[in-house]
């Protein structure tokens, strides 16, 4: 903290603050009156008129804080006092100067700090009329100019007040003398009698100190006599010189007395010019303000008021006026007609108004009126015309409206889209896991297999990106938390885009830690991440190869922290888009565009992944060099365990139990797939087409599940498992969601259905398998 220095005149200084018999006065509310308004004007927390003496800085008037003084070492005004313009720091914890003050880091806690030095008339800077606010904010030019023009009438205000107080001090002859000689007459006539009167004075002086004389020598005859002739001339020398003396000074006296009041008329002259210049400069300061201006005095009647008021008002030219009561303006009807709503012209009080509102009127315009009320009962308003800035809003509110809609349409899209994709999906998959499991298959029909399976659940993963990007805008993106093994994960992943980087005559290479890591985290979003930024690194590349790298740091029993290096020798990306590569819909370049496909999701999405997943994806990469991306992601150890269907499905043992599950759903292509993974279960079941039948169905007969289909012909899922429940055979009997409507929020409304869990399509045998495991255990 930068401590203020004494100023150049530190002693002269504090002289003329002395003099001023300001320090430790009471409260005066022609300061009061000023320091409220100027806090009003600049809408701030404290406004203050602050000297500043040898030790402290103590507060003649002060607005919006408790304390009568400060230490000047911490003071902002000891700063002030020494420049000539108006000192300003519009943000305190950025200015070296004033970061640790205090005054800054405890009450009142300064953000903003402004103040115009008042001097006296013989120059001396005694402090300043400052404006303090607990949040940063600019002062312009034009601010700084309404400060001094304040800081001016403040001035006046201290030598007006001066000048009264030497005025006070005269005595009551000498008030005489001012009225009979402050009469208007020549100015030479008044010098004149002055000099007469101290001409008697100075005469009756010498007439006196002879006739003292005389009697003198008539009583004091007989020492006089024996006394020699130059004691007795040292003696009469003697006498009249103290007589002449005291006269010549009362003569003095007199004389510059009767000239005392033809000085104080001159200097109260000055006072009252410098008076009405302050005046207009307060009036030249209310005219300059943009908005309109009114004040209303402790008896709700206008007092002054700027030409911008009456612009914004042109109706009210002939009807406002100073001296006219709020009464009057509030009943008037023209006043009235001005507005839509009149309601708050009801209130018989200023001080009732709610103190900022934005008033629409008939011609279309919006006025905001801003009200503050002053310590002597009166009230400052500013009214501002925000036509322009309510249009605009008006406009956004509009927009946002639209942009709504859009997304609620979006929405139904992306669902139906959602739906009737999934439902062929849910074929192909399906049939593809029931095939895997076929143990007569030959290696390499298992590995056509394999990859027709992993090809599938890339087609599906495109449409899961158009959802998660959705997901994304809304704040919907969630994970799931499961066991899974990072090491087959990853190769699952580098083996699907093998075929494609060999395609392209590129080399990819897996470099995987020696140790298998059992984790606990979402396996499929891991095997998303990376098939993005493998996809993209292939996409990218034209020569040269590819390589994923995986590493692990052991931070405690139970966590890892996981980073996954993928390097690539492609066109690499420009210095310029580093920034801009990770949003949506962002590609390298034009060229890249043209001459590659893709939708510019990957990589946005795979950021959103590892932010989720409270992780770190760092991007280094040169143009024509290449591109290095780092993944960092923090991991629970999970227990190493078999999450596959054979071990699942012997977990189940429904072999002995004729477990029956009835399915509602009306695509022929599920039916199938239902079918062929209810034989592998070794489970009976029972399939309809609609919601009508399923609720005759699970009347008829007590299933063990119920599996059901949202969208069917004649009755929905949802509607028929109301019903389902409504029935008191049925009322335990698990239903399970069965569909391939994606979209957030659908699980919660499955579940408000009377529904136990939810599947979506296309079906992952794996997760199947584990939903049915918590009902048929």
């Amino acid at each position: 903290m930068d401590k203020p220095q004494p100023t150049i005149d530190e002693a002269n200084r504090l002289k003329a603050l002395l003099e001023l018999n300001l320090l430790d006065t009471s409260p005066e509310e022609q300061f009061d009156h000023m320091t409220r308004f100027v806090q009003a004007y600049f809408n701030v927390s404290i406004c203050l008129v602050s000297l500043v003496d040898k030790n402290r800085q103590w507060f003649k008037s002060k607005q919006g804080l408790e304390a009568c003084e400060t230490g000047r070492a911490e003071s902002f005004c000891g700063h002030a006092i020494h420049s000539s313009d108006v000192f300003v720091v519009e943000d305190t914890l950025e200015d070296q100067r004033f970061a640790d003050n205090p005054l800054v880091l405890d009450g009142p806690k300064i953000r903003f700090y402004a103040g115009f030095p008042l001097q006296t008339a013989g120059g001396h800077r005694i402090g300043t009329l400052c404006i303090i606010d607990t949040k940063p904010r600019q002062f312009s030019y034009s601010d700084k100019q309404h400060l001094q023009d304040f800081g001016k009438v403040i001035e006046g205000l201290i030598r007006q007040r001066s000048a009264e107080i030497a005025t006070d001090k005269q005595s009551s002859f000498t008030q005489r003398l001012i009225s009979l000689l402050t009469k208007p007459s020549p100015l030479w006539t008044r010098r004149t009698v002055a000099f007469s009167i101290s001409l008697i004075v100075l005469a009756s002086s010498m007439f006196l100190a002879i006739q003292t004389d005389n009697q003198h020598v008539i009583t004091q005859a007989d020492i006089i006599e024996h006394l020699t002739p130059d004691e007795s001339t040292n003696d009469a020398w003697w006498h009249y010189t103290l007589y002449i003396f005291a006269g010549g000074c009362l003569a003095t006296l007199m004389y510059f007395l009767l000239r005392l009041p033809a000085n104080l008329r001159k200097m109260l002259h000055i006072l009252s010019v410098n008076q009405v210049r302050n005046e207009r400069r307060f009036r030249d300061a209310i005219e300059a303000l943009a908005d309109g201006f009114i004040i209303f005095d402790n008896e709700q009647k206008v007092a002054v008021y700027n030409q911008n008021f009456i612009s914004l008002y042109p109706e009210l030219a002939d009807i406002v006026r100073e001296g006219i009561s709020y009464q009057e303006l509030r009943k008037n009807s023209t006043v009235r007609s001005l507005v839509k709503q009149s309601d708050f012209l009801d209130v018989d009080d200023l001080r009732n108004l709610q103190p900022g509102r934005v008033i629409e009127f008939n011609d279309g315009r919006w006025i905001k009126m801003v009200e503050r009320p002053m310590r002597d009962g009166g009230i400052v308003g500013f009214h501002t015309d925000i036509t322009e800035l309510k249009r605009k809003e008006l406009q956004l509110i509009e927009a946002r409206q639209k942009a709504e809609t859009a997304n609620v349409v979006k929405s139904k899209f992306l669902a139906n889209v959602s739906h009737e994709v999934r439902t062929p999906l849910n074929g192909i998959i399906g049939l593809l896991d029931v095939l895997v499991d076929d143990e007569e298959l030959n290696s390499q029909q298992q590995f056509y297999l394999t990859t027709m399976q992993d090809s599938s659940n890339s087609l599906l993963q495109i449409l899961n990106d158009i959802l998660d990007v959705s997901k994304m805008e809304a704040g919907k993106l969630t994970l799931v938390s499961e066991p899974f093994n990072l090491t087959t994960t990853l190769q699952s992943a580098c083996s699907l885009m093998n075929t494609n980087a060999e395609a392209s005559g590129l080399s990819l290479s897996l470099s995987l830690p020696e140790q298998e890591l059992s984790l606990l985290g979402d396996p499929g979003r891991i095997r998303q991440l990376v098939l993005n930024l493998l996809s993209n690194a292939i996409k990218f590349t034209k020569v040269g190869s590819i390589n994923l790298t995986a590493t692990y740091d052991v931070v405690s029993d139970t966590q890892v922290n996981v980073t996954i290096t993928i390097t690539d020798t492609g066109i690499g990306i420009p210095e310029t888009m580093l920034n801009h590569i990770l949003e949506p819909f962002t590609q390298v370049d034009n060229s890249a565009i043209k001459h590659s496909s893709g939708t510019g999701l990957g990589l946005a999405i795979s950021n959103n992944l590892v932010k989720l997943m409270q992780g770190t994806l760092t991007i280094n990469s040169q143009e024509q060099s290449g591109t290095e991306i780092i993944i960092g992601i923090p991991f629970t150890l999970a227990k190493p365990a078999e999450y596959n269907s054979a071990t699942l499905i012997s977990n189940l043992n429904l072999r002995d139990r004729n477990v029956k599950i009835l399915l509602a759903d009306d695509d022929k292509t599920n039916q199938l797939v239902m079918q062929a993974m209810c034989d592998k279960l070794q489970c009976n079941i029972d399939i309809v087409n609609d919601g009508i039948e399923a609720v005759e169905a699970a009347k008829k007969l007590k299933y063990d599940v119920i599996l059901m289909d949202i969208y069917m012909p004649r009755m929905d899922g949802i509607t028929a498992s109301t019903l389902i429940r409504a029935d008191s055979l049925c009322q335990t009997t698990p239903i399970i969601a069965f569909t391939a409507n994606a979209m957030e929020g659908d699980k919660k409304r499955f579940m408000d259905a009377g529904m136990d869990d939810y599947v979506s399509k296309p079906i992952n045998k794996v997760h199947f398998l584990q939903t049915l495991s918590k009902f048929l255990r």
